[in-house]
């Protein structure tokens, strides 16, 4: 059946090449190595310790993915299927065979003080604040680990006067942040809330620091309103894989007990009061949490489409991590079931680093230059347009403020299309963006964002990175305009570049006002349109509460002894998202904060 042999495969991962070695004897697959890696060592852990033995044990590849790490899975999969076609098998008898399910555990029933839904930045906040405070905290997360979460990955919350600002000189005072963010939202938030978290902001740097992380004060990759001796961006130097050993050493500190693979269903009441949360494993077994308080920090719907549609008004909003999200509603489902309402603002943190596209094998999902380097022009400052050819924005921005005003109207028009002409695309793959832009009159003075862009460089591989999108079919080539036109459908494109290209010659936007140096004509053959798609970090918006993080009911009526933080919480968010970097995990932890510390009170009350 076999050819009898070890097999060296590799693939690609997430972050790495992953090697494996693949043994046969004549009837069977018999032994897989993991030789070469550099992935996160949860993962790792978990392919090592579950997923490899299962494979090895059933003969058989139609297993779950590793909870978190959809690529590395991949990784595994395809290299043992290459391997299993080397030595002379036929992989489909992995792949066809039958599901491989998972030992069902028996049902728990556990008792606490309080009960966190969801294991993120803000769940984990939630609970080591609780904990702190006294509490016997239980924690039910969807994920199989903690290096499945978002919230273990970002890069640094936004937050003031804490150590690592006051022993750099930072001048910055909540006041000054809380002016700011009133004024940009037109006071649409719960002001009384926003106050309460940049207040609580540097309790939730101090407890990160205290379990081991470590903060420098940095700016921000594009222009902010706090930089320099005003600045309360921190950024994140712990590595991934020490920020899960920190929080998994973080639970064990504090007494917290996590259910992992396991989803809350619903808060259980008991003469109208609060009495904990309703749980479910993977397996199908049951998890039952006896508690005052619940926190609810599930981390939003961006793995949900449905609610993408009636929240965003677009099914076209991309996960910007890879993979699939397990945010999807479930907590702002449980809250609504338990008597909750929801405040009226929705939106998303979206993603900083290009366009993207599903259809695209490398799409754009973070800084680095393994996506496919034509998903730039989803973000470059050029021509864009709707469905219809349709110009519909200052496309200068989405280069210069990519997550607050570049976002809505690309949100609004997703999938979006960049247009550009041979010329531009020759400029991009020569020389570059930083280039190409101070010849035509950006500087440092004028042009903030132009430091990251002269660190990035030309866009070598272009021309092979579009063959590879028209080949996707993502990307549309035409010789002419009209021909493009016919290709993509788009009625308005020629009367739309004609109008462009007049501002081009002129210097001037008449239009919307983009910058001068960002108008670049488009006339030289051949033609590309790129198709772009949104993508995002997280959704934001959900239940209404009041300054304290209390879900409320109608007519403003506090539910006792139920909170509701971060991207779940409709009341702290605002969109467009906030002009300033790390607002989103700042209130989120934040909130995380003032929620754990109101949760502990009411449950020993």
């Amino acid at each position: 059946m076999y050819k009898k042999g070890d097999y060296e495969v590799e693939a690609e991962g997430h972050h790495s090449t992953v090697k494996l070695r693949v043994s046969f004897d004549e009837e069977k697959l018999t032994k897989i190595e993991v030789l070469e890696e550099n992935e996160t060592q949860a993962f790792v852990d978990d392919l090592k310790d579950r997923f490899i033995p299962e494979v090895v044990a059933n003969q058989s590849l139609n297993l779950d993915a590793i909870s978190g790490a959809t690529k590395l899975t991949k990784a595994v999969t395809s290299s043992v299927e290459e391997a299993i076609t080397e030595a002379g098998g036929d992989p489909k008898t992995f792949t066809e065979a039958a599901h491989v399910t998972e030992t069902k555990l028996p049902d728990a029933d556990v008792t606490a003080d309080v009960v966190v839904i969801g294991s993120g930045a803000l769940g984990f906040m939630s609970a080591i604040t609780a904990a702190k405070a006294g509490s016997k905290v239980v924690v039910l997360e969807k994920a199989g680990n903690l290096a499945a979460v978002n919230g273990v990955k970002v890069s640094g919350p936004f937050a003031v006067n804490t150590p690592v600002l006051r022993e750099r000189g930072t001048t910055l005072t909540v006041n000054e942040v809380f002016q700011h963010v009133m004024n940009y939202t037109h006071w649409e938030p719960n002001s009384a809330l926003i106050r309460n978290y940049l207040e609580h902001s540097s309790e939730a740097v101090e407890n990160l620091l205290e379990i081991g992380y470590q903060f420098k004060e940095a700016n921000f990759r594009f222009k902010t309103p706090f930089v320099d001796g005003k600045g309360g961006f921190h950024l994140i130097l712990t590595d991934v894989d020490k920020r899960v050993r920190l929080w998994t050493e973080a639970y064990e500190k504090y007494g917290v007990d996590a259910f992992f693979n396991t989803a809350a269903k619903e808060v259980l009441k008991e003469n109208g009061k609060i009495a904990g949360v309703a749980g479910q494993r993977k397996d199908g077994s049951k998890v039952t949490v006896h508690a005052k308080s619940v926190i609810i920090a599930s981390g939003g719907y961006l793995g949900n489409k449905e609610l993408l549609l009636k929240y965003l008004g677009t099914t076209h909003v991309n996960v910007a991590a890879r993979g699939k999200s397990l945010c999807t509603g479930d907590g702002l489902a449980i809250a609504q079931k338990a008597g909750t309402i929801l405040d009226k603002t929705f939106g998303y943190c979206g993603c900083e680093y290009g366009g993207t596209n599903p259809k695209a094998s490398r799409p754009a999902t973070q800084d680095k230059y393994d996506q496919n380097l034509a998903f730039k022009f989803g973000i470059y400052g050029n021509l864009l347009v709707d469905n219809q050819g349709k110009r519909f924005m200052n496309e200068g921005l989405l280069c210069d403020y990519p997550m607050s005003y570049g976002e809505e109207p690309t949100l609004r028009h997703s999938p979006y299309y960049a247009i550009v002409d041979q010329e531009y695309v020759d400029k991009m793959r020569d020389e570059g963006l930083y280039e190409y832009l101070t010849k035509r009159g950006a500087n440092h003075d004028n042009w903030f964002i132009g430091s990251y862009y002269k660190q990035r460089g030309a866009l070598k591989s272009l021309d092979s990175d579009l063959e590879e999108g028209i080949h996707e079919g993502w990307i549309v080539k035409a010789d002419t305009l009209e021909e493009l036109a016919k290709k993509t459908g788009f009625d308005h494109l020629t009367g739309t570049v004609a109008s462009y290209n007049s501002y081009c010659e002129k210097g001037e936007d008449e239009q919307f006002g983009a910058n001068p140096w960002y108008l670049s004509s488009v006339k030289q053959g051949p033609f590309y349109a790129i198709e772009c798609e949104v993508s995002a970090w997280s959704t934001f918006g959900g239940v209404k509460t009041d300054d304290e993080c209390r879900a409320l009911a109608e007519d403003d009526q506090v539910i006792p002894g139920m909170y509701v933080v971060g991207t779940d919480n409709g009341s702290m968010m605002y969109s467009p998202y906030y002009d300033i970097p790390g607002f989103c995990y700042g209130s989120c932890i934040g909130s995380g904060v003032i929620a754990g510390h109101g949760a502990s009170a009411y449950a020993k009350a």
